[in-house]
């Protein structure tokens, strides 16, 4: 019970935090403007509309229930940090919103149904080039729907700022909404389930009925669109109100086994003429059926939830403690909703900011389900049964995690084969390339053949890498600057190097050396192709367990748009973020090009 108290008070402090943000924000609320109605819709305001002044939050009268009303609004009092952000808290129909003639944005549906704002605050961030130095103006259009069309003031404000309380009021306007229709779904569908099985208690069914009545006004509360006319939206809208108080009176009445027929035949009597009304009156009268039929609900559950208590305190019918908590949530609730609507109706043509009843009577459901579950549970007959149902789901998921596992096995040797499918055509490139790249440079024949046994060699060499074995650094350098030697000067060029002899006798684990060497070979066989002439220069250094290697030639440089182009260059760039090497180039003044390398060694 202590648990239940708990989270009713944790949820009613999460409702309220939209309306600390907003009262602690510096705005511009505009409230005074210009309006205009045409009987016909348009994409922008005629020149000869009949313009009257007014002041938000706007109603339409009764009889505009087609058409479109125009808004005018001068901005050139919005302070500057005000003009980046605009929001509006309620508005009824599709609005379209225009500054200084250009369009910000709007909610018309392209499929043509039609939107609907009152639970869906409205947020838009405007450009600072939409506004001028003067004469600044805001047109809102709003199509007239029934049961009437309606704007609240709109406010102005620092973008982040209107954000953030746009987050919140839908959070808590139409989240939670979303939220409620699913778990009111997911209650419904089940209990409806356990009712099919157990069709001699009519709890389950008056609960499921319940639910399924609760989701349609979740789903009106939550959608930003009527998937019917509106005015048959929300007449049905407001009946199911009435039927979830009616199924509401029935589950508690069941549940205490009552045996008195007037509060029974009172509730039938109350649902069924809501009906009538509802769909046969003028939707202008529906306020006075709606409270008539609300108070009469009610007062049933109130006297239902009276004679509960007596029993409890008894003795008897402890399960209607189960539910004191929702019940109190919604009275809290029900209070700050009178007091929102009070503060409202002190303006004239005061809107309130937002109503939370809707969301404690959610929680009562929760509450309920809880309690049906329990008692489901408890009235399980036979324990042998159970353990039947629970093997065969043991058997089921046993199963399904075999067949999970075989799929991510097939599917992890797949991408390990496509690894290694890539890492083989980049070894291809590096390394039979840069032979074939030498080649082409070679004058002696003796000297080709050479070459290309170590092409094939190299080749050998990449399908079999995973056989390598830790090696020192010194002699891993010593015999890629040896290659190099053989590579440049086999291309008619100059090669001096400096510091390999000082590196230490120190171990690297083998996949560092072998992207290293690649590395190595793809740019001498960069300089091969793209130079051709002149000297190279290598210095090593080995400093706080960091290598640094440094490359130059005398070719014509590097270009910087260059940089990223090139397979060469790209797979270069690849083994070293492989082995959490940094590379760079650099054009050299007056020529040349310098390759940088920079790896961190872990001790060997």
């Amino acid at each position: 019970m202590r648990r239940c108290l708990l989270l009713c008070v944790v949820i009613l402090s999460g409702l309220s935090v939209s309306t600390v943000v907003a009262r602690e924000m510096d705005f511009t609320r505009l409230s005074a403007g210009e309006v205009a109605f045409t009987a016909q819709r348009s994409e922008a305001p005629s020149a000869q509309l009949s313009w009257q002044s007014v002041n938000l939050p706007f109603s339409a009268a009764a009889e505009q229930t087609s058409g479109q009303f125009w808004f005018r609004l001068d901005l050139d009092t919005v302070p500057e940090q005000h003009r980046s952000g605009l929001y509006i808290q309620h508005h009824v129909f599709d609005i379209e919103l225009f500054l200084n003639g250009t369009r910000l944005g709007g909610t018309t549906r392209a499929d043509g149904l039609e939107s609907t704002g009152w639970n869906q605050p409205y947020f838009e961030r405007i450009a600072a080039p939409l506004w001028r130095d003067s004469g600044n103006q805001l047109l809102i259009s709003v199509r007239a729907g029934e049961p009437n069309a309606m704007l609240s003031p709109v406010i102005f404000a620092e973008a982040g700022a209107l954000a953030e309380m746009h987050r919140a009021k839908t959070f808590q306007q139409v989240t939670i909404a979303e939220w409620s229709m699913i778990a009111c779904l997911i209650m419904g569908g089940f209990t409806f389930f356990v009712w099919l099985q157990r069709r001699d208690d009519s709890l389950y069914l008056h609960f499921a009925l319940l639910c399924l009545s609760w989701s349609v006004v979740m789903f009106y509360l939550a959608s930003s669109f009527s998937p019917l006319p509106h005015g048959v939206w929300l007449r049905f809208s407001y009946y199911c109100v009435d039927l979830a108080g009616f199924f509401l009176f029935m589950f508690l009445y069941h549940l205490m086994q009552l045996n008195a027929p007037w509060p029974r035949r009172l509730a039938i009597l109350a649902v069924i003429g809501s009906g009538v009304a509802l769909f046969s009156m003028d939707i202008r009268h529906h306020a006075l059926v709606i409270t008539v039929v609300h108070g009469v609900h009610l007062a049933l559950v109130l006297y239902l939830l009276a004679i509960g208590a007596l029993r409890a305190l008894r003795g008897h019918a402890r399960g209607i403690l189960w539910f004191m908590p929702g019940f109190l949530l919604i009275a809290a609730l029900v209070a700050h909703d009178i007091s929102a609507f009070w503060s409202a109706a002190q303006v004239p043509g005061g809107l309130p900011e937002g109503t939370l009843m809707q969301y404690g009577f959610g929680i009562l459901l929760v509450l309920i389900f809880a309690y049906l579950i329990r008692t489901f549970v408890k009235a399980l007959d036979e324990s042998e049964h159970l353990n039947t149902q629970l093997e065969a789901r043991v058997r089921d998921v046993s199963a399904s995690l075999e067949r999970s596992y075989a799929e991510n096995r097939a599917l992890e040797l797949h991408a390990t084969a496509q690894q290694e499918r890539q890492n083989i055509y980049r070894d291809l490139h590096d390394d039979v390339g840069a032979k074939l790249v030498s080649i082409v440079h070679a004058d002696a024949s003796q000297r080709q053949t050479e070459l290309a046994r170590e092409a094939l060699m190299s080749l050998r060499e990449a399908v079999s890498q995973s056989r390598y074995e830790y090696r020192q650094l010194l002699a891993l350098m010593t015999a890629m600057v040896a290659e190099m030697e053989v590579r440049l000067v086999g291309a008619d060029m100059s090669f001096r190097y400096h510091g390999v002899d000082s590196l230490p006798d120190q171990d690297i684990d083998p996949a560092i050396g072998y992207q290293l060497s690649r590395i190595l070979r793809e740019v001498t066989s960069n300089i091969i192709k793209h130079v051709g002439h002149g000297l190279v220069e290598l210095d090593c250094a080995m400093e706080q367990g960091k290598l640094t290697l440094t490359i130059t030639d005398d070719g014509p440089g590097m270009p910087e748009q260059s940089q990223w182009l090139g397979a060469g260059l790209g797979n270069i760039r690849y083994r070293a973020a492989d082995i959490g090497a940094y590379v760079s180039w650099q054009s050299r003044q007056p020529n040349g090009t310098c390759f940088h390398l920079s790896l961190a060694l872990p001790e060997g």
